[in-house]
Order: C-alpha cells, then structure tokens, then sequence
C-alpha cells in the first residue's frame, strides 16, 4: 500500500493536491548555551495573525520537566536532548505517516535532528535533501565542540560523524555512548541519516577549523554572503533545487541567526553580514513552493536576547509573506 505521504507529494508534483500542515512546536533550548530559546516558539506563535492559522492542529513538545545533566563537558545536557529529541521524532513521525506536513518551530537549533530522524524512520529507503539557512555549519561533535553545546552538533549526528579530523577533545566512554544515541536517534536506529551531497547550506559565516575541514574533506555544497553578493540569491535558490534535484523529499531548517542582527539580535549567537529580509523572504518563499518539501523548521528565536527589535516580531513579519507568497498554508 502506497504511503499518504507519498501519496500526497506525488499527486501534488502533478498539481492540484493541496498540502495539509501541522504546525509543531518543540519548547526545549537544553542544546543551547544561553536560555530563552525555548520561549521563542510560543512567542512566535503569538505574533502570527490568527487568520493565518486558523483550523491548523497544534501539537506541542513540552520537555520543562525534564532535569538538565551537565556532567558532559563535551555533549552539555545530552540526556536532557534525547529525551526531548525522542518525543519529538516521535511526534513528527506521527505526522508523516498521517500525510500531513510538518511547520516546526523548535528553540534551539540542536532539536533539527528530530525531523531528519522522523524522516528516515518512515522512508528508510529514500534520499532526503536539507537546505541548511544557518550563519553556523552545525558540525561539531563532541571530540571538536569548543563549547559542547549541542545546537553546533545536531548535523554532524544526522551525517553519522564520531572521531572528526582535528580531534582535539578527550572524550569520556560515557559521553561516546550517548553520541552513538544521537547519531542513531529514532525507533530504526538509522545511521547516517542524511549523505553530504544532500545537503546545502545557506549564508554560512562563523565556522571553526573543525567545520572548515569538515566542509572540504565531506564535500559539502554551501554559500557564504561573499558567494550572495557575488552571484545573488536568485542564482543560489537555482543552484540549491538543482543539486538536490535527485532527492525525493526535501527539508528545510531556518536558524534565525542567519538573518543580519540589524534585523534582530534576538537569537543565542547572532552573527553580523546577514540575510536581509528581503533575501530571507525571496529564499523561503520559493523553498516553500517546491512540490517535494516534507517539512519546514524554524528555530533559535530567543525572546529574552532583544527587546528592542525583538526577533519574534521580525520573524513572524517575515513568515507571513512567505506562507502568503507561496501557499504554504493554503
């Protein structure tokens, strides 16, 4: 029997199959090294218009009682993220199976693994692409983190990657098992869960070497803003959907730091050479539109770090044009 899921992309390639979205929200910042994060979903939902919204099922991912273990230096409150990350692959697949697509906003960048691992649990057998918006490439691991916070690690788990190039921390058994929980997160224990040709990453600026070696030695597709201005961000959107073009469903992850902190600064590690948001809504308004896309993600909105311009006001501006634009919702 053909999967809904399946059923609903092939048919919607074909035109005139309307994609149904549920919007989840996974309230955990405990991959992060500053706390806020996890009150940006609910914040950003507060400032979304309620026309925009209406009759579109809520499930939440509430992990606040889940206690923080910060024995690991290298891996800060794993078990705290694979208990939220477990929920959360568990939700999200749920969805998948139901036919329906996931609008995910998440606190902290490290809860990305759960849609990959939700994914590959359901399609096991399939290529799934990921376009990467992010000012950090989120390839650490626990032998190279220089600050063992998970939101650097969620890719590196999703590509499979233990002992890196450079290794440089000396990592405890203990921690090592619980990496392997994270690479092999969800119910089929799939690893690796996403190629390196099936991933691109978008406005890349503030790497350590680790992640700069990573990048050449995994050959790994990515634009930086030298490569926006250079060829602009029509020719990136053009060249990303080519190379993914092999792949059979596509995800995509936006980190809110890859937006200027002119913008807002209100994110965990804002990052200055930015996305504007005119670019921002010219990416995500087209992403959205592919007839292929499983899943959209939002993330790193901290609503403490900014006041003054604060991100879940831009975010949400930004948001609503694109779901406009493209029909996300529709």
């Amino acid at each position: 029997m053909l999967n809904p899921f399946t059923y609903i992309c092939q048919h919607t390639v074909l035109g005139g199959f309307v994609k149904n979205v549920k919007i989840v929200t996974i309230e955990s910042d405990f991959g992060a090294g500053k706390k806020g994060a996890k009150l940006g979903p609910q914040s950003l939902l507060k400032e979304l218009p309620n026309d925009l919204l209406k009759n579109i099922p809520i499930e939440v991912v509430n992990t606040s009682e889940q206690p923080l273990n910060n024995e690991s230096v290298f891996a800060l409150n794993i078990d705290a993220v694979l208990y939220t990350e477990n929920k959360a692959v568990e939700t999200i697949e749920n969805i998948f199976n139901e036919g329906n697509i996931p609008f995910i906003i998440s606190g902290d960048h490290s809860n990305g693994l759960a849609a990959i691992s939700a994914y590959k649990n359901c399609f096991p057998e399939n290529r799934l692409g990921v376009i990467w918006i992010d000012a950090h490439a989120d390839l650490h691991t626990p032998y190279t983190s220089p600050s063992g916070n998970l939101h650097g690690m969620p890719l590196a788990a999703a590509l499979g990657l233990t002992d890196q190039l450079n290794t440089k921390n000396n990592v405890d058994k203990e921690t090592i098992s619980k990496w392997r929980e994270m690479i092999e997160l969800g119910s089929k224990s799939i690893s690796p869960k996403l190629l390196p040709s099936d991933l691109v990453f978008i406005d890349l600026r503030d790497l350590e070497v680790e992640e700069i070696n990573g990048l050449a030695v995994l050959n790994i597709k990515h634009y930086t803003p030298l490569n926006r201005k250079a060829i602009g961000i029509k020719n990136i959107i053009e060249d990303t959907i080519q190379h993914l073009s092999h792949c059979h469903h596509i995800l995509v992850s936006f980190d809110v730091d890859s937006l200027d902190p002119s913008i807002s600064s209100g994110t965990g590690t804002p990052v200055p050479d930015g996305l504007n948001k005119e670019d921002a809504i010219e990416l995500l308004s087209t992403f959205l539109k592919l007839p292929n896309l499983c899943a959209f993600e939002i993330t790193e909105i901290n609503p403490i770090l900014d006041r003054f311009k604060p991100m879940e006001i831009e975010a949400a501006s930004i948001i609503e044009t694109c779901f406009k634009n493209s029909g996300f919702l529709n």
